[in-house]
């Protein structure tokens, strides 16, 4: 979806953001370094498209839509989450970006209730997805942090290493 005037729905946008943002393929790896886990069980679980997993997907192609949308339009990236959606229900910026940031609420939901009732995986892959969608928070707090880390991301990062918490 690069630099078109062509505008998708939101929701094909959603469906292709979320494969090309490669979450998926991302949390994938860093669910397979666990030791503790059954890789069959995790395996299928993973091809399963799990709500976990889908709602992450869409957490991080939202949170990155909503902070990066005044760089991309600056660049001239005009196919992104916000302008789709504001295309698709003809409303405003403000309002867009409320109504995403009311769905990225609904998804965080999804990611806490289907780490508390899912079975079908152990314990530590559902940790590790919820910590995958805690540090897409981290990186979205304050502006575009995955893709620009020389601000407040930076000096929380290199707080740890140089003020590292007493144990």
């Amino acid at each position: 979806m690069g630099r078109s005037s062509h505008l998708p729905t939101f929701d094909d946008y959603i469906e292709v953001g979320i494969v090309s943002s490669a979450m998926r393929f991302l949390g994938m790896l860093r669910v397979v370094a666990l030791e503790d886990c059954n890789e069959n069980q995790t395996t299928e679980w993973f091809e399963s498209k799990p709500k976990t997993l889908q709602a992450y997907c869409v957490l991080y192609r939202l949170e990155n839509d909503i902070c990066s949308y005044e760089d991309e339009m600056r660049i001239g990236e005009v196919a992104n989450g916000v302008n789709c959606y504001m295309k698709q229900y003809g409303v405003t910026k403000v309002l867009a970006v409320s109504e995403i940031k009311k769905m990225i609420r609904d998804d965080y939901k999804i990611v806490m209730e289907e780490c508390l009732m899912t079975k079908c995986v152990s314990r530590p892959v559902l940790v590790r997805c919820l910590n995958m969608v805690r540090l897409i928070k981290l990186y979205y707090t304050e502006g575009d942090g995955f893709t620009n880390p020389h601000g407040k991301l930076k000096d929380l990062i290199s707080s740890m290493f140089f003020h590292p918490l007493p144990l």
